[in-house]
């Protein structure tokens, strides 16, 4: 019976419709720029702590160095945890912050008030630049006092007009999956237009109700394109007695070992907040390439060991072949493509080192794929040599397939029981 291939073609005429079509659309000229844009912007970000709760707005401004003068070229609202964020590109700068107790935007008498440092100046340039996370700054930590004027040399007052009322990094925040911030559109627009991503929603870990110490957090991480929206079928059937969700929204087309830092940091501040004991982390397709660096780099770099489970699903371990394709033929290149090329730099980093003994990982996989002519054997999407690569094999406490296509094994109740009941045998050893 001959068989007769609807959807793949061959790897040139697929990256070549691809090419002509997006930049027909003026979609690789926007990345093009994106791209280059990105790699020149910092993520600053930080708390404000006070003694005592504040009775007013928390302002914080940032100021600019430019010929021996602080000019404020940004100003936000610290949220009710006393985080805040700015995202600017190279250059010098300083970050100060009073409670403004009467609303007026200036600082009065009184007021509290505090400077990053004594203050210290926050240097931005291509040499600090130079390395995949040096370019986010999430530790711009400092406190109030009582004061009745600023250090001379910084305005006090600020345009209200300018104030930015919301931050780009969010941790913690509380959202439904409903939330039209997770559409799956803008998952779209986090893969093509990283930038544009970030200026619109932010990067963060959401939550979905307020914390509780007495369940176990599970942060879900998407794969490309994707959004917490996409977990939905899955977390409606979690025992949330037992469980809280959490959800790492970012955007897709970023380097994936700053993706994998900035997920680091923010866990690293919920925990300083909540000190949780157990985390739990789940994973679907490149998302479980970011999940493994973030891990890495929080039981490594950091010493912390309240991650006790992971579970990938369906992840490309050696990258894509197709990515090396599309980042040598493409005008310009997604980011996080040149991280998925097999055997990349990044790649053999996250396997440097095993999983520690009390870290159980199970590699959940699909392998329902008809792609032959585009793919060696597959699951629609992702060669199943990438994703039973044998360096997460080894790490698994367990590896287990499940008759699905890439897209479809989250849907799946059959896999959806088998999640739960990992997530219940985890739960009773604790």
């Amino acid at each position: 019976m001959k068989k007769t291939l609807t959807t793949c073609k061959g790897n040139r005429v697929l990256i070549f419709c691809l090419v002509i079509f997006l930049s027909g659309c003026g979609t690789f000229r926007d990345l093009k720029k994106e791209s280059a844009e990105i790699e020149q912007t910092y993520g600053l970000a930080g708390k404000i702590n006070i003694p005592a709760p504040p009775m007013g707005a928390i302002v914080v401004m940032l100021y600019s160095q430019k010929e021996g003068k602080n000019e404020i070229v940004a100003c936000t609202i610290a949220t009710e945890t006393g985080h805040f964020t700015f995202y600017r590109s190279y250059g010098t700068y300083f970050i100060a912050a009073f409670e403004d107790l009467n609303d007026n935007f200036s600082h009065d008498p009184g007021e509290k008030v505090g400077y990053y440092g004594a203050p210290d100046a926050i240097v931005m340039s291509p040499k600090e630049g130079a390395t995949t996370t040096k370019n986010t700054f999430l530790n711009l930590d400092f406190r109030l006092a009582s004061a009745e004027q600023f250090l001379p040399g910084f305005s006090a007052t600020v345009d209200a007009g300018k104030i930015s009322r919301s931050n780009f990094v969010k941790i913690g925040q509380i959202c439904s999956l409903d939330d039209k911030i997770f559409a799956p559109a803008n998952g779209s627009i986090g893969y093509w237009k990283p930038l544009t991503f970030l200026r619109d929603f932010g990067v963060g870990v959401y939550f979905l109700d307020p914390y509780d110490p007495k369940k176990i957090p599970v942060i879900f991480i998407h794969g490309a394109l994707g959004s917490p929206e996409g977990w939905k079928k899955m977390i409606a059937q979690m025992d949330r007695k037992k469980f809280q969700p959490w959800f790492y929204y970012y955007p897709s087309g970023v380097r994936l070992d700053k993706t994998g830092f900035v997920l680091n940091e923010i866990i690293k501040r919920i925990h300083q907040e909540y000190r949780f004991k157990t985390l739990y982390v789940t994973a679907q397709s490149m998302g479980g390439l970011v999940a493994r660096s973030f891990i890495m780099k929080n039981i490594y770099d950091d010493k912390q060991n309240y991650i006790r489970l992971f579970v990938s699903i369906s992840t490309p371990w050696n990258g894509h072949r197709l990515t090396a394709k599309g980042a040598e033929r493409a005008p310009a290149a997604i980011p996080s493509w040149h991280d998925m090329v097999p055997e990349s730099p990044f790649i053999r980093n996250i396997f440097d080192n095993k999983f520690p003994d009390y870290l159980k990982y199970h590699l959940l996989f699909s392998y329902r794929g008809d792609c032959q002519l585009l793919l060696k054997n597959n699951d629609g999407t992702v060669e199943l040599s990438s994703e039973l690569d044998y360096r997460a094999q080894d790490d698994a406490t367990q590896v287990y397939g499940f008759d699905e296509d890439h897209g479809s094994i989250i849907f799946s109740q059959t896999f959806i029981d088998y999640y739960n009941r990992i997530l219940k045998e985890s739960f009773s050893k604790q």
